[in-house]
């Protein structure tokens, strides 16, 4: 059996924002953006985007993160129409044990029990159930590969900030593009993940150290597609054993109508009752 290698993005790199399987997001950007976006790394800018990294990783309180043992949020859409819970997660930090439950349709509740340390070919080993019973065959691998995209996704967007620094990761400094008030991050990826040709550009305020909006091209989108930008927003500050960690809420897309929350953020020093063996829905209750 093939281990998944140990730490978030040594084990998968992104995805962009997964609902019902497709990638959504406004295009409202210019169309020169790649050529406004562009720049060639030297040894100076690649120290500079080194430190710059290293900077907006304290100021989100990576270290701190680290010394956390359990990480919960729920990840939701949030439109004109109201917002959308798109999935609750609970993950043992320490073990690699995950919990993820999900609603498929009105009578379709999915709980996921995996380890995303351990299994093979981005499959993590564990079990789903629906409705309370375990799947089996073809649904239940299906089932149990959507868990750990969610994985993959949800808690990139909750926590890219602190993963600039990771093995895999490539950054430049843009000065071009850096203005008074933010500087700019070009990050590309090494073979890692599950899409290593994704891009991603952090504009880090100069004055906080913290992300304030980034744009994305997928791997999965038109060579020529314009990427998508999000404004990140509403900070919320938690405790962690060894520190604070501050982490942004809400994603807004810029002039669009939609926004990622990453809510119900919490730190706890230990799961609820059963977290990763019932096959039940929990994380929905508020006394977990």
């Amino acid at each position: 059996m093939t281990r998944f290698r140990s730490g978030f993005l040594a084990v998968v790199v992104v995805v962009g924002v997964l609902v019902a399987g497709t990638l959504v997001g406004p295009r409202a950007v210019p169309t020169d953006f790649f050529a406004r976006m562009s720049g060639t790394a030297t040894a100076d800018s690649d120290a500079l985007a080194d430190s710059i990294a290293q900077r907006l990783r304290r100021a989100h309180g990576a270290d701190a993160l680290a010394s956390a043992p359990y990480l919960r949020l729920t990840f939701a859409l949030d439109t004109p129409d109201g917002t959308r819970v798109i999935g609750r997660h609970l993950w043992d930090r320490t073990t690699g044990r995950y919990r993820v439950e999900w609603q498929k349709a009105p009578d379709s509740v999915y709980v996921a029990l995996i380890n995303v340390r351990k299994g093979t070919d981005s499959l993590p080993e564990g079990t789903v159930y629906r409705n309370g019973t375990a799947l089996t065959g073809d649904a239940e691998t299906e089932a149990r590969r959507t868990a750990y995209q969610r994985f993959i996704n949800d808690m990139y967007w909750l926590l890219a900030p602190l993963k600039v620094a990771d093995p895999g990761v490539n950054r430049t400094y843009l000065p071009d593009s850096s203005t008074a008030t933010h500087d700019v991050l070009h990050l590309t990826f090494g073979d890692v993940g599950l899409t290593p040709d994704d891009e991603y550009w952090l504009y880090i305020s100069k004055g906080t150290g913290r992300l304030d909006r980034w744009a994305f091209h997928l791997q999965g989108m038109d060579d020529d597609a314009p990427p998508q930008v999000y404004d990140w927003t509403e900070d919320t500050t938690l405790t962690a054993p060894e520190g604070p960690v501050a982490l942004s809420t809400r994603k807004a897309a810029v002039n669009g109508s939609q926004a990622i929350l990453t809510t119900d953020l919490a730190l706890p020093s230990q799961p609820p009752d059963g977290a990763f063996s019932t096959p039940t829905p929990l994380l929905d209750r508020p006394e977990n």
